[in-house]
């Protein structure tokens, strides 16, 4: 099986968005879980930013949110890995179609030599920041993956998922993403 890169890709007129607090501090995948919120979040629009659009996968600061047609691939498709918590989008109205992907697998597959990684912090439970994000292949042929949407345990920024659902959101017409292979040290 392969696996993609899902890397944000700003459409033309799409604004930027951002989670305060206390939803900042909610809304983060850095251990594994299954989150119960009592409280939808709310995520507003970055107003420093003339631009308003919203794709398919809107960016915040750590992670995405997904769009109601985003989830639907996922729940008709039976895609493991990942939790949709239902958020409002305060944009010019506010929206409720979209949900934090709450990522609830994580693999130890990153190369931290080779891709420079630094800052390992013990609260994050990974590095803060890696120069060129490189896969160690020993580790990835020796495990197991048994989810079509993980991260990384050591560095939580990106998503990865299986070709399965790369394929599901390309032939959907899906915005907002684009998918790089893995790579390798």
């Amino acid at each position: 099986m392969n696996y993609y890169l899902m890397f944000e890709k700003f459409e033309s007129g799409e604004g930027t968005f951002t989670v305060k607090s206390p939803w900042n501090n909610v809304l983060q995948y850095y251990q594994p879980q299954i989150k119960l919120l009592k409280n939808r979040p709310t995520v507003y629009l970055n107003t420093q930013y003339n631009e308003k659009g919203m794709s398919d996968f809107l960016k915040i600061p750590m992670g995405m949110l997904a769009s109601k047609k985003v989830q639907q691939i996922f729940f008709d498709k039976g895609f493991s890995g990942v939790q949709f918590l239902p958020v409002d989008v305060k944009n010019d109205v506010i929206v409720t179609d979209f949900a934090f992907m709450n990522v609830t697998a994580h693999y130890d597959l990153l190369d931290p030599a080779a891709s420079e990684a630094e800052g390992f912090s013990k609260t994050l439970g990974g590095y803060t920041g890696v120069l060129e994000e490189m896969l160690d292949l020993a580790k990835f042929e020796s495990t197991n993956i048994e989810h079509d949407c993980f991260t990384l345990s050591t560095y939580k920024d990106p998503y990865y998922v299986s070709e399965k659902v790369k394929d599901a959101l390309e032939d959907a017409g899906i915005t907002g993403i684009e998918f790089i292979p893995m790579e390798f040290s």
